[in-house]
């Protein structure tokens, strides 16, 4: 009942997550340049950017649609620690800058810290279940 998945399969799941957040990175990098580029093209390059952002959300959904139901729970319940995670951390951090002692958190730092907390979660979760 409790088999572990073979290494390739391991190794072949872990590619993907990795590929995964390599994009979502990229995204996030190429979200900042977009400043700097002049009139048309940075509409263009902004628009190209939300596309790939959608591509991206519709196949997360095609993804979880085709989980069972333990996949489903087990990720959202990640989610569940993702949000109470970076929720406290941005509390903490939001008091430390009234007070003058943490500099501004960039909104990329956010996300890296929800996909970051995301992460662990289902690591708590996976470890809870099997």
């Amino acid at each position: 009942m409790n088999e572990l998945p073979s290494p390739v399969e391991q190794i072949s799941y872990l590619a993907k997550v990795l590929a995964g957040l390599l994009v979502i990175i990229l995204l996030g990098l190429a979200s900042l340049e977009l400043a700097h580029l002049p009139g048309a093209s940075g509409r263009w390059a902004a628009g190209l950017l939300a596309g790939a952002c959608a591509l991206l959300a519709w196949l997360g959904w095609r993804r979880y649609r085709r989980l069972d139901e333990l996949q489903r729970q087990m990720h959202g319940r990640a989610c569940q620690w993702a949000v109470g995670l970076v929720l406290a951390s941005l509390l903490v951090v939001s008091a430390l800058q009234a007070l003058g002692l943490a500099p501004s958190v960039h909104p990329l730092a956010v996300a890296a810290g929800l996909v970051a907390a995301w992460g662990l979660g289902l690591c708590i979760t996976h470890h809870r279940v099997s």
